[in-house]
């Protein structure tokens, strides 16, 4: 029930933020933002209102779900399905990548000591400083600077019909990786004062060996609830990306949806990981015998 509640919550905000154009523009926003007239604007509670009820409507009308793009008219099953795969391929490669990568880094920065330690947390806080437009424009500069002196073109930076993958997940991957990496790095540090960490070594277990097997299992736990921080921050990069890459993906939508199309995409967008979430948290409270309530059986 408390799952339920939260996605009813979140399904209400969603359709009131979908609306809120209509409190300030009496014009459709969408003509607003295209013409640069802004004469419409002030307040309008009424029309508000009515737009909320024309959108709750709406969303139980299919035959009538669609969207406005630069003043065209599309039905949504019709671009809907093939635009939301491509992202979620995009963010899921990224996702996997990010994750091998600050698996091995981690465990490198973990096992080495002294100046190389240093050298690759600095090397990580210098790629955490870095904003993520500047690493997607920066990548994108590289590939074009690296094909005008060689003739040799990397990965494609835009196109019109095609799918891209290779610098879209490049991109995508940094800041999670970084994020990842410091994340577990804290938390295998603070188990390496747990006593269970000193009784196997001092059965003769490798460093290696405990860190895989013992260490990285307990720190799943509090790893999972700091992952929600890293899908935000990968959701809000894939956006970026799908517009300065030119990439036909479903983000790119959410920028022409307003009403009932904006819950619809966000609805594809949010739904699977929300549920994904509440079903591995679940999963996880049970295996340590965690009630709702927060207390334990």
């Amino acid at each position: 029930m408390k799952g339920i509640r939260k996605l009813l919550l979140i399904f209400t905000g969603l359709i009131f933020i979908s609306t809120l154009p209509k409190l300030f523009f009496a014009a459709d926003f969408q003509y607003v933002s295209l013409t640069g007239e802004s004469n419409s604007f002030g307040f309008y509670p009424l029309e508000y209102a009515a737009a909320i009820f024309d959108v709750v409507k709406k969303l139980f009308q299919p035959e009538h779900w669609s969207l406005m793009r630069m003043g065209k008219e599309y039905a949504l099953a019709d671009i809907i399905g093939e635009r939301a795969s491509y992202s979620m391929k995009v963010f899921l490669f990224a996702l996997a990548l990010a994750v091998i990568i600050a698996f091995i880094i981690s465990i490198a920065i973990t096992l080495a000591r002294g100046m190389i330690q240093r050298l690759l947390i600095s090397l990580v806080n210098i790629m955490e400083s870095l904003p993520d437009i500047f690493i997607i424009i920066g990548v994108q500069l590289l590939v074009v600077m690296y094909f005008r002196q060689t003739g040799v073109l990397i990965g494609d930076i835009a196109m019109l019909d095609e799918e891209i993958y290779l610098l879209p997940v490049a991109c995508l991957t940094v800041i999670p990786a970084v994020f990842l990496i410091k994340t577990l790095v804290l938390l295998l540090r603070e188990e390496e004062q747990k006593p269970y960490i000193e009784l196997a070594r001092g059965k003769g277990l490798s460093s290696l060996r405990v860190l895989v097997l013992h260490s990285f299992r307990n720190v799943i736990y509090s790893l999972f609830y700091r992952s929600k921080l890293i899908f935000s921050f990968m959701l809000s990069n894939l956006f970026i990306l799908e517009r300065l890459f030119n990439m036909r993906g479903v983000m790119d939508l959410l920028m022409w949806s307003t009403g009932h199309s904006f819950v619809l995409i966000s609805s594809i967008i949010f739904l699977p990981f929300f549920l994904l979430f509440t079903f591995v948290e679940r999963r996880m409270k049970k295996s340590i015998g965690m009630k709702e309530d927060g207390t334990y059986a």
